[in-house]
């Protein structure tokens, strides 16, 4: 038990810098594409650590939790779907004034954060089901990050593509 409420509180630390940089308490925000995509790239990292750190703890090889650890565990999923949330929401407003968010990748992300609220929702705290949730979440960020995502970062890099 003690080693899951540390991981609680690794993986609220993770989500806190997150949730830090998007919300600019970090420092200043990033003028530029170049550091603005290292940004969002570091926050990548750290969603995809935080989902790797939550499939890992509802394995099926990991021991029953007691209710201190469930609810850990509940508290450390929502903080994933804040986070993603705020993550997504910030992608969107900088490739926009990038000039490279189409109405798709919008729509993307508007399904992407509908199906990971109601996953969470229809999975409740049972570990087999929310372990499904967390590997259909996991699977469609990596496709996400580096399929559409890779695509629009390219592109509000490119020199043909104005800043606002």
């Amino acid at each position: 038990m003690a080693a899951l409420l540390q991981e609680e509180t690794r993986l609220g630390a993770t989500a806190s810098t997150i949730a830090a940089e998007s919300a600019g308490t970090s420092g200043p925000w990033p003028l530029t594409w170049p550091e603005r995509a290292r940004m969002l790239e570091r926050q990548h990292d750290r969603l995809e650590a935080l989902l790797a750190e939550l499939l890992l703890a509802h394995g099926p090889d990991q021991p029953s939790w007691n209710g201190a650890e469930a609810l850990a565990l509940d508290r450390s999923c929502r903080r994933l779907l804040w986070d993603l949330r705020l993550h997504l929401r910030l992608e969107e407003r900088w490739l926009e004034a990038a000039g490279a968010l189409c109405s798709g990748h919008r729509a993307a992300h508007q399904d992407a954060r509908d199906r990971a609220q109601g996953g969470f929702m229809e999975a409740g705290g049972e570990r087999s089901s929310r372990n499904h949730w967390l590997l259909s979440l996991h699977s469609w960020f990596a496709s996400h990050r580096h399929g559409p995502d890779a695509l629009a970062y390219a592109r509000a890099g490119s020199p043909l593509t104005l800043e606002a």
